[in-house]
């Protein structure tokens, strides 16, 4: 059902979202983000505003605080899914895979890791965090004045 915690929690995730993917991008090797990044990781960010921080807007700002890291992490989580996965396909389609499916699924844990460990800068990490408590803190403040 949508509420405006939930389109608040959109808004306002998708765009630091986007904020998040064009701060990475210099993390990336030679600063050369995939043309995919940033609409990704904004439409990763998008959805988990509206699923994971606008369905449980209205609850107050207390637990907004831990509502806004569930978010921060499930964003970072599903964006170095997101990057592993492509990678993954990338390496499949060029024959990299010889031992079966099996080794395809394991390798986009090891990207995972990788890319986890590119991107484990502290202003990104910082970012992440304290970003994501503000925003379940506005999110916090569109679901109790507009239910």
């Amino acid at each position: 059902m949508p509420t405006a915690g939930r389109l608040a929690g959109a808004v306002i995730f998708g765009l630091f979202g986007w904020y998040l993917a064009g701060l990475s991008v210099s993390l990336f090797p030679e600063s050369r983000a995939p043309a995919y990044w940033l609409p990704v990781v904004s439409f990763i960010s998008l959805v988990i505003g509206w699923r994971v921080c606008g369905s449980r807007a209205g609850r107050g700002y207390n637990p907004a605080i831990g509502i806004g890291l569930t978010s921060a992490a499930a964003i970072a989580f599903w964006s170095i899914f997101a990057v592993a996965f492509n990678q993954m396909l990338s390496n499949a389609l060029g024959n990299r895979y010889r031992d079966g499916t099996m080794e395809a699924v394991i390798d986009i844990f090891n990207q995972m890791i990788e890319f986890g460990m590119m991107f484990a800068d502290t202003t990104l990490i910082a970012t992440l965090l304290i970003g994501g408590v503000i925003c379940a803190w506005a999110t916090e403040f569109f679901g109790q004045r507009f239910p």
